[in-house]
């Protein structure tokens, strides 16, 4: 997986790649080799803006969020992609299934 963390108006920190890196691990860990994963963090004044694009094999997902603490944005943009992941595995699980059985049934025929 290649992780890309750039910031506008902010430092990347140790801290924040360390806290990005174990959240990643936890969270966005079926990926695999091919995956880029790019995020981008903005701070202006009291505002913390988080975006996430992650782009695999098949789908691209893209989340931001926007809270007055740092890492609580961080959180929860990647929440908010492991949801989108998650719910796209599944259909791609239920495709498959589906296109199984309509052969099976073709050749049962």
């Amino acid at each position: 997986m290649k992780l890309t963390v750039t910031g506008r108006n902010i430092e990347i920190t140790d801290a924040i790649r360390d806290h990005l890196n174990g959240k990643m691990s936890k969270t966005i860990q079926d990926l695999g080799e091919s995956a880029d994963v790019h995020i981008s963090l903005h701070v202006e004044k009291h505002r913390h803006m988080a975006e996430v694009t992650v782009k695999t094999k098949g789908c691209t997902v893209h989340a931001d969020e926007e809270t007055k603490d740092l890492y609580q944005t961080m959180d929860n943009v990647l929440e908010k992609i492991e949801k989108q992941l998650k719910k796209h595995k599944e259909r791609s699980q239920d495709m498959r299934i589906k296109k199984g059985s309509e052969a099976k049934n073709k050749l049962a025929d």
